[in-house]
């Protein structure tokens, strides 16, 4: 009976293992992506939010965070961006680093342009962006996701 509980135990490590890797290259594909269609990408670590309610039945939540690391756009020790929400929604955000990919308005502001512009961090992206550094920050795409 140990032998068989042994062996389950192990199964489900191997399964949980597998699903982590499918979740980290499921992220990868969306943070390449995110990087070929927006102006700005860099790791960061929010440190504040701010949340103010405007005229058109919209809140702008304002996040202020530490760069730890740019990739792509204008080199910043610090960043704020905006995101336009529901009002009411929940406020997200801890002081674990992430990756942010972010468009610039034509006012010079940082925004935040939808699901799939913050990314957990991960071997895997951080693999891919030593390998690809130098091209991102080279690279002056469209930035599809902010027009």
């Amino acid at each position: 009976m140990k032998k068989l509980n042994f062996i389950l135990l192990s199964l489900i490590f191997v399964v949980d293992s597998a699903n982590a890797d499918n979740i980290s290259s499921s992220e990868l594909t969306g943070f390449i992506q995110a990087t070929n269609s927006v102006d700005y990408l860099a790791k960061v670590k929010v440190i504040k939010v701010k949340v103010i309610s405007q005229d058109d039945d919209l809140e702008k939540q304002v996040y202020f965070a530490e760069v730890l690391a740019t990739y792509k756009g204008e080199l910043k020790q610090n960043i704020s961006y905006e995101m336009h929400v529901e009002p009411g929604e929940d406020v997200i955000f801890n002081s674990t680093p992430v990756y942010i990919a972010l468009c610039k308005n034509s006012h010079g502001a940082y925004y935040w342009p939808g699901t799939g512009s913050e990314f957990r961090l991960s071997k895997e992206i951080d693999s891919w962006l030593a390998d690809n550094s130098k091209t991102i920050s080279q690279s002056d795409s469209a930035a599809d996701w902010c027009k």
